[in-house]
């Protein structure tokens, strides 16, 4: 993570276009990624990217400084992302918690993790599942959030968030198979 020294964010606050600068120059590349690993389009990304630095700056006075300011963004990026899938009429299934029983949510490391073809053949079966399940994978194994956060992001239950990732993982298998 970049580290901002302590008056960056004073300074853009204060309008400081060189401070604003400085910190799209910072983060645009990780902002961008996350838009994309998303939306799956390099136009879509790049407006989500925008519309994501814009909403931040506009917002600057919400950022308390508890989380490193590179997760805010990226947490107000994959925001913005989800929501412009939301647009296109993404559906994400409600499922009932009560079918959880007999599930565990796994996050043991696979042997084919650790290997650099693996891991393509892993990404590109990513980008084969559908965006719902896409989603889920992203956000959970890609940015790390958890699946209450997850929740939190897709707007449905914690329950919901990791049956989705557990069919999505199942999904992700079968295609690597």
């Amino acid at each position: 993570m970049v580290k901002l020294d302590e008056n960056m964010i004073k300074r853009c606050l204060d309008g400081d276009r060189r401070a604003q600068m400085h910190l799209y120059s910072a983060f645009y590349k990780r902002v961008f990624n996350s838009c994309f690993r998303i939306l799956r389009d390099k136009g879509d990304a790049e407006d989500a990217m925008q519309e994501s630095f814009v909403k931040a700056f506009s917002r600057l006075r919400q950022f308390d400084g508890a989380v490193p300011f590179e997760a805010w963004i990226v947490r107000i990026a994959i925001n913005t992302s989800i929501d412009r899938l939301r647009e296109s009429r993404l559906e994400v299934v409600d499922c009932d918690e009560t079918r959880l029983e007999g599930f565990e949510d796994s996050r043991e490391e696979d042997d084919w993790e650790h290997t650099l073809e693996r891991a393509a053949q892993v990404k590109a079966a990513i980008e084969r599942l559908p965006d719902a399940s896409r989603i889920i994978v992203t956000l959970y194994l890609l940015e790390g959030y958890d699946h209450d956060e997850i929740a939190q992001i897709l707007n449905i239950t914690g329950g919901t968030a990791r049956i989705q990732y557990m069919r999505a993982k199942q999904k992700l298998i079968q295609l690597l198979k």
